[in-house]
C-alpha cells in the first residue's frame, strides 16, 4: 500500500539539465540536441512551463534551490556548510561556525598572495589524512579552528570560542573563487552582518588559519615527496558555504507529507537530516541509464514505505555541463531520457500520483560559470494537470506551457494543491498555521 492508496508527489531532478545554445550543437541547448522521446512523451501528457527557484535570472547551488523547492523560506538558508556537516554526522553547537574545506593545490606569488591551480588534488585518501593531522587545532585572539577530515579531498572546519565574549560568526566570505587560475580570496566580514564586531574578529582568525594551514602544507613532508615525483601538492584548504546551527521545523510539518529523498552524497544526506526527510541513498551506477531506473525504483519503494513526497535526484546533467563539452552534455541527457520508461513500469505514473521533471539550476556546458540563472523547463503529469498542447521538452518549447513561469517558492503549493491537500487559505486550523489541509485537528470538547 502507498501513500493514500498510491496518493504521492514524485519530483524528479534532473540537475543542472538548464543550458544555452552553442555552436557546436548547430545552436540549440543539450537538451533541444539530445534524442529525447521519453522526456517529450511525458511533456505531451501534462502540463508545462519554466522555473526558476530562487526568481529569474538568479543562479543557486543546489542545496539552496532544494531548500526553497522544498518549501522552505530563502531567508531560513542556514548556509551549506551547516548540510555538508550533518551529511558526515556531525553536529553544529551553539556557538559554533562550520565551513566545507577542500585540498587544493595553489601557488604563492612574490606578492603573498594564492592563485588556484587545481580546485581538487589527485591525492589519495591516507595522505590527506596524514596532512589533516598536520594541521591539528588552531587558536586565534579566542577563536579554535579545528578541520575534521572525512573523505574525497574534503573536510569540515569547525570554529568555537574559547573566550567569553567571543562568538564565531558564519558572516564571512568564502576563500575559494571557485574558479581554477584565480586567486584565493581573503576572508572579510560581510557588510549586511549584524553582527560586525565577531564578524571582523572572525574573518581575522581564519586569515590567519589559513596561513598557518599554507605553511604547514606547503613543507609537509608527504607534498615535498610528490613534488619530487613531478605531482602537484595539495599545499592548501580552500574553504566555503559558512554556516552556523540551526533547526528547521520537519518537512511532514510545513507540507503535510512525509517526504523522501532517493539521492547520492553528503550534501543531500545532510539535507534529508536536517529537514527531517527519509534518506533513500544510493551510489551512483557506471550507466546513466541503469543508474537513474535504480533510483525511480527506489521511488517506488519509498511510496510503498508510506511516503507521500518522493525527491528523485541525479547529477549527471550537472557533471557533464561542469566539463564544458556541450556534445557530452547532450549524450548524458539522451542516456537519462532512455530510463524514463521506468516512470510507468514502476507504476508512478498514475492518474492519483503527481509526478514532475524538472531541474535546479543551469549549468551551462560553455562558459566559466559555475551555475547559471537560466529558465529550468518543468513539466507535471497526473493528478489535477491539464494537457496544455507542449510536446517537447525542452527550454524553449516549455516556455509556452499553460504552467507559465513558476519560483521556486511555487512549487509545494502547486504540488499540495493538485493533490488536493492546499488549504483554504482564510481557514485557522491549527495553531502552526501551514499551507496544507491537516489531517487532525483538536476537537472541541464540551463538558
Amino acid at each position: 500500500m502507498g501513500y493514500r492508496d498510491g496518493m504521492a508527489i514524485i519530483l524528479l531532478i534532473l540537475d543542472g539539465i538548464a543550458d544555452r545554445p552553442w555552436p557546436a550543437l548547430d545552436g540549440r541547448t543539450p537538451l533541444q540536441a539530445a534524442d529525447t522521446p521519453n522526456l517529450d512523451r511525458f511533456a505531451a501528457a501534462g502540463q508545462t512551463g519554466v522555473l526558476h527557484p530562487l526568481g529569474r535570472g538568479m543562479a543557486p547551488g543546489s542545496e539552496l534551490a532544494h531548500f526553497v523547492l522544498f518549501g522552505y523560506p530563502k531567508a531560513d538558508y542556514p548556509g551549506r556548510a551547516l548540510f555538508e556537516a550533518a551529511g558526515e554526522g556531525m553536529d553544529v553547537g551553539d556557538g559554533e561556525v562550520v565551513f566545507r574545506g577542500l585540498f587544493s593545490t595553489v601557488e604563492r606569488g612574490p606578492d603573498g598572495t594564492l592563485t588556484v591551480l587545481r580546485r581538487r588534488t589527485d591525492i589519495d585518501d591516507a595522505a590527506c589524512r596524514e596532512l589533516s593531522a598536520a594541521i591539528g587545532p588552531f587558536e586565534h585572539e579566542g577563536i579554535e579552528v579545528r578541520f575534521t577530515y572525512n573523505s574525497a579531498h574534503q573536510g569540515i572546519v569547525t570554529l568555537s570560542s574559547r573566550t567569553a565574549g567571543t562568538r564565531p560568526s558564519p558572516d564571512v566570505t568564502d576563500a575559494d573563487p571557485y574558479v581554477a587560475g584565480r586567486r584565493v580570496i581573503s576572508p572579510e566580514a560581510l557588510e549586511d552582518t549584524a553582527d560586525p564586531h565577531n564578524a571582523r574578529h572572525t574573518a581575522a582568525a581564519m586569515r590567519a588559519w589559513l596561513g598557518h594551514v599554507f605553511r604547514t602544507l606547503e613543507a609537509h613532508p608527504v607534498n615535498v615527496a610528490r613534488r619530487e615525483r613531478g605531482d602537484d601538492p595539495a599545499n592548501f584548504l580552500l574553504v566555503k558555504w559558512s554556516a552556523g546551527p540551526a533547526a528547521f521545523r520537519p518537512f511532514l510539518e510545513i507540507n503535510g507529507v512525509r517526504g523522501a529523498s532517493v539521492s547520492s552524497g553528503v550534501t543531500y544526506r545532510g539535507i534529508a537530516r536536517s529537514l527531517g526527510m527519509e534518506w533513500y541513498g544510493c551510489d551512483y551506477l557506471p550507466d546513466w541509464t541503469d543508474d537513474l531506473r535504480a533510483r525511480i525504483a527506489l521511488a517506488h519503494r519509498a511510496v510503498d514505505d508510506g511516503c507521500g513526497f518522493v525527491h528523485v535526484h541525479t547529477k549527471a546533467p550537472d557533471e557533464a555541463g561542469h566539463t564544458k563539452d556541450p556534445a557530452r552534455k547532450r549524450d548524458v541527457i539522451a542516456a537519462l531520457d532512455a530510463a524514463l520508461p521506468a516512470l510507468w513500469e514502476e507504476g508512478l505514473v498514475t492518474p492519483a500520483n503527481l509526478v514532475i521533471v524538472t531541474g535546479d539550476h543551469g549549468t551551462p556546458s560553455g562558459t566559466e560559470l559555475v551555475h547559471s540563472g537560466d529558465a529550468v523547463p518543468i513539466a507535471m503529469v497526473g493528478a489535477g494537470t491539464l494537457v496544455d498542447g507542449v510536446v517537447a521538452f525542452d527550454e524553449l518549447s516549455c516556455a509556452s506551457g499553460s504552467l507559465g513561469h513558476l519560483d521556486g517558492r511555487d512549487l509545494m503549493p502547486e504540488c499540495l494543491n493538485r493533490i488536493g491537500r492546499i488549504k483554504y487559505m482564510s481557514a485557522k486550523l491549527t495553531p502552526a498555521g501551514g499551507i496544507f489541509w491537516p489531517d487532525d485537528t483538536e476537537p472541541l470538547r464540551i463538558d
